[in-house]
């Protein structure tokens, strides 16, 4: 983002922001398009441009406000609860899920936007992504121990990774007809004990 774009008031670059976030989550990057993000900004083109260089570099910039959100929320809440993250992997895992439903419950903009990452077909904009992904996940999830496990640690996270894309799927699929939180938080839950409960029997030592 040009320096213009951190000179802008706090309420307009929100503004930008969740225009941003709503047109590439609801379109995706190939069918978003900067007019939808300009009319939903309710800015013009040139003010637009004035503020990026490209959709390429708006688009990574919004996946990696997105992620810095999500990720730093999760970690106020652990250190909010004064709590220690378990050092068993799936321990983690299902710690972190917990508190990440509330997260996405409260901000399911956010996470259409994510789910939005998951097959575009630029590839260098795919590496991207990726790379931030990884970059958050493995804050929280990169130093627990992996010693018990009888598959390389790289591979496990990688499945990790996954099971995190499917549940946020699945989360996206009941908030379109299902309203009560407290029944979309058990039913995640729920899914994650399931594929923790795989997990358990079959990577461990």
């Amino acid at each position: 983002m040009k320096a213009t774009f951190e000179n802008l008031s706090e309420k307009k670059k929100q503004k930008v922001i969740n225009a941003c976030i709503a047109e590439f989550g609801e379109h995706g990057y190939d069918s978003g398009s900067m007019d939808g993000i300009i009319k939903r900004a309710g800015i013009s083109k040139g003010g637009l441009y004035e503020y990026v260089s490209s959709k390429e570099e708006l688009f990574i910039f919004i996946v990696d406000y997105t992620y810095s959100r999500l990720y730093e929320y999760l970690k106020r809440r652990v250190k909010e609860e004064m709590q220690i993250l378990p050092g068993d992997l799936l321990d983690r895992l299902k710690h972190v899920s917990e508190l990440a439903i509330d997260f996405y419950i409260d901000h399911p903009q956010f996470v259409y936007l994510i789910a939005r990452t998951s097959n575009l077909a630029n590839d260098r904009i795919s590496q991207g992504i990726q790379s931030i992904f990884r970059s958050h996940f493995l804050e929280l999830f990169g130093d627990a121990d992996t010693t018990r496990l009888q598959y390389p640690k790289g591979q496990i996270l990688e499945l990790a990774m996954w099971l995190l894309l499917k549940t946020r799927f699945d989360f996206l699929t009941e908030i379109k007809t299902e309203k009560d939180p407290l029944k979309i938080k058990h039913d995640y839950m729920e899914n994650w004990n399931f594929y923790l409960g795989i997990m358990r029997g079959g990577i461990y030592k």
